[in-house]
């Protein structure tokens, strides 16, 4: 069956973008919906209109997670302003009847705030959007449940130079997670090129005496945040560094 299957896709030429967009909104097995859309997004033509549409309705109403996951990140590559605005949608639920958004999953919720964090990297939400999507990332990093979703919101807070932002990821800095700690610090060194080491005192302080210019030195790098190295081969010398030291300590004194 599967040779007769494979013969039959060589001589016919397999299916349109438009069949599998289709096949992925009417078939009742899950996987086939999840490879069906993932086809569709991995083709030319997920940036046209149809496309759009069905990766809109997928990401708000398809009722598995992984199948809905996949139209999400498809989303996050189109510059359209019903990305941003599907992300705020699945986000915001609560808002919203069932009709209109399932409601997420965590990994869902994880997605949908690491997209809207790609989407708000490159400036696609509009300017009615902005103020929903800063809320909305502040949100998430406040009260969302899971980890991942937490860490992609403080991503998202560092394209907003604001004040509002800046406190929100100092207060993420209480979060009993290190991993959203450490991305709450990573977020605010972005915006205001200085590093506190995830010391919420510290920044609490920083943030008092330079309330006037917060951002005025954002996009510097300060030295102790510099990276070890920047190529491969600074990468082999590093590495080599390090098994040396293990074997011999103190061989460079």
């Amino acid at each position: 069956m599967a040779l007769d299957a494979a013969v039959k896709r060589l001589f016919t030429g397999g299916r349109s973008p438009q069949q599998e967009m289709l096949r992925a909104v009417s078939s009742e097995d899950p996987d086939e919906r999840r490879a069906a859309v993932a086809r569709v997004a991995s083709s030319r033509k997920y940036r046209e209109e149809w496309a759009i549409k069905g990766f809109v309705a997928i990401a708000l109403l398809e009722s598995e997670p992984q199948v809905r996951c996949v139209a999400i990140r498809a989303l996050a590559r189109v510059d359209d302003p019903r990305a941003p605005e599907t992300m705020l949608k699945i986000l915001n639920h609560e808002d919203y009847p069932p009709r209109e958004v399932w409601p997420p999953t965590p990994v869902v919720r994880w997605d949908a705030t690491e997209a809207l964090a790609e989407l708000a990297e490159r400036n696609v939400p509009d300017e009615t959007q902005r103020t929903q999507v800063l809320d909305t990332f502040i949100e998430r990093l406040t009260v969302d449940t899971d980890r991942h979703a937490r860490m992609a919101a403080a991503k998202g807070l560092r394209y907003f130079q604001d004040l509002v932002a800046v406190r929100a990821l100092i207060a993420g800095l209480r979060d009993d997670d290190f991993a959203v700690v450490h991305a709450c610090e990573a977020s605010l060194v972005h915006l205001t090129g200085r590093t506190h080491h995830g010391s919420d005192l510290a920044w609490e302080e920083w943030l008092t005496a330079n309330q006037d210019a917060p951002f005025a030195h954002a996009g510097e790098i300060p030295p102790s945040r510099e990276p070890l190295y920047t190529t491969r081969w600074g990468k082999a010398m590093y590495d080599t560094k390090e098994v040396v030291d293990f074997l011999w300590p103190g061989s460079d004194d």
